[in-house]
């Protein structure tokens, strides 16, 4: 008799545990109705338009120019000698050699150049304006490239000339 119960104890201790297997390792056949759902639809709205705001006049950057971030103990462009400028091909011509590059802002949208005339007017230059009588084609990272007729110049920006 003991051994009769001992033999449905264990059964039932056996069954409980396949039971138990089943339904922790098993998916549900409930499961089977979410494959007729139709997959999340993800809607990406139109992405606001951004505007750059107008630049502060050139006076208030007068501290940055004085003790530029990118020189070597901050010190200024030297005055004479710019190790930066027109870079060409081609010789520039008089009317391009008295700009200078001092700053480019840009973003994804809008380029913008703040160039120096050597009088000492700075002006907000863009794609499509004029130095002189070259149009101003591209503004990017590196300078501005400026064309008149067939002749492209690369203006660059001026850096101050590092020591051997």
């Amino acid at each position: 008799m003991a051994s009769d119960w001992l033999t449905r104890w264990l059964s039932a201790f056996l069954g409980a545990g396949i039971v138990t297997f089943v339904a922790a390792f098993v998916p549900s056949p409930l499961q089977l109705f979410a494959a007729f759902d139709a997959p999340a639809v993800i809607e990406v709205g139109k992405l606001p338009q951004l505007a750059m705001r107008e630049m502060a006049p050139a006076s208030q950057f007068a501290a940055i120019e004085a003790r530029p971030l990118f020189n070597e103990g901050r010190k200024a462009d030297p005055a004479g000698g710019r190790a930066g400028g027109v870079q060409s091909a081609t010789p520039a011509g008089g009317e391009l050699s008295e700009y200078r590059l001092v700053g480019i802002v840009a973003d994804s949208v809008t380029q913008r150049a703040i160039v120096e005339r050597a009088g000492g007017t700075t002006m907000r230059v863009g794609p499509g304006d004029r130095l002189g009588g070259w149009r101003i084609e591209k503004i990017d990272a590196g300078g501005l490239t400026v064309r008149q007729g067939s002749q492209s110049v690369r203006i660059v920006m001026s850096r101050a000339q590092s020591r051997p």
